[in-house]
């Protein structure tokens, strides 16, 4: 999945989407990465346009499943 840099979040260092799986992968500054399931296309056009992305979107995502992805 390739990942897009968040320069613009102090929360977030990347994030990816699989449109087809519908999975958000969410790498954050302290470098855990994460898996959020069953996410619309909304949320990542969101997050990658908003000003603050995690503190507009961090709620909506965090109403998903979520599976810590190992390294």
């Amino acid at each position: 999945m390739e990942m897009t840099p968040m320069r613009r979040s102090r929360a977030l260092h990347k994030v990816g989407y699989d449109p087809a799986e519908r999975v958000l992968r969410v790498q954050f500054r302290n470098s855990h990465l994460y898996d959020y399931l069953d996410v619309g296309p909304e949320v990542i056009k969101g997050l990658l346009e908003s000003a603050h992305p995690w503190t507009e979107w961090g709620p909506k995502i965090l109403e998903h499943e979520v599976r810590r992805v190992d390294d």
